[in-house]
């Protein structure tokens, strides 16, 4: 099978199972829609791995997509909303995981069906959301760490802080200086205390900051020893 995008259709279909999902936690994700040609608006030349793979995380996820359509000579479609929409469906058991007891909790459609014209609203979508972040810093992953290694299903409040604004979500300076203060370089793991409060905190400073600094450009070391003391144990 083939990544494919869904039409206005099959976009109802999913959203109608999502409504039933909600009354009816144990609803079998219905996997047929996506290969239901009548549900299909175009399919696109990019094989879709089976078995899937399994993702520790959003980086793994974006990395995994990136390289199946640049390996393809493929742009990910990105402002196709059946194209996120089908892809939610297809990797349903990784944003919606079944509990024990085969319960799952969706949360609301915007999670699962992006709202792609709204940058404050599309952050929300599971998977588009790690998607952008990753090729906003495609040249360097890594200084975004700290809103990609969540899981898919979890992205998490520091995540929604940072992502739902463009403008700290987009800035070198301002992801590497997140990274560098709230992930623990040993482990890889975030640091205790890492949300909140002290994230709001730091997105109002960085409003401040750049009217004087250069915030895409500046080292996120030197970055760090011009906040204020409350940072010091992220420090």
């Amino acid at each position: 099978m083939n990544f494919r995008i869904f039409n206005a259709a099959g976009i109802l279909k999913f959203r109608e199972y999502l409504a039933r999902l909600r009354t009816n936690s144990t609803l079998t994700p219905p996997v047929g829609l996506l290969a239901d040609d009548e549900l299909i608006r175009e399919g696109i030349p990019v094989s879709f791995p089976d078995p899937v793979n399994t993702f520790s995380n959003r980086m793994e996820f974006a990395h995994w997509l990136y390289d199946l359509f640049s390996q393809a000579g493929i742009e990910i479609p990105r402002s196709e909303e059946g194209f996120w929409a089908w892809l939610s469906l297809a990797l349903f058991d990784q944003v919606a995981p079944p509990d024990s007891g085969g319960n799952r909790k969706p949360g609301a459609d915007a999670r699962h069906i992006p709202e792609l014209t709204n940058w404050r609203r599309r952050y929300r979508h599971l998977l588009a959301n790690p998607v952008d972040v990753f090729l906003l810093h495609r040249d360097d992953p890594s200084r975004a760490a700290v809103v990609l290694l969540n899981p898919l299903n979890k992205p998490g409040e520091l995540t929604e802080q940072f992502t739902a604004r463009f403008e700290l979500v987009s800035c070198p300076g301002t992801m590497a200086l997140a990274t560098r203060l709230y992930i623990d370089s040993r482990t890889g793991a975030r640091r205790l205390g890492a949300s909140g409060n002290s994230a709001r905190r730091l997105g109002k400073l960085m409003n401040q900051y750049t009217r004087t600094w250069d915030l895409p450009e500046i080292n996120p070391q030197t970055f760090a020893q011009i906040l204020p003391k409350e940072f010091d144990r992220f420090k």
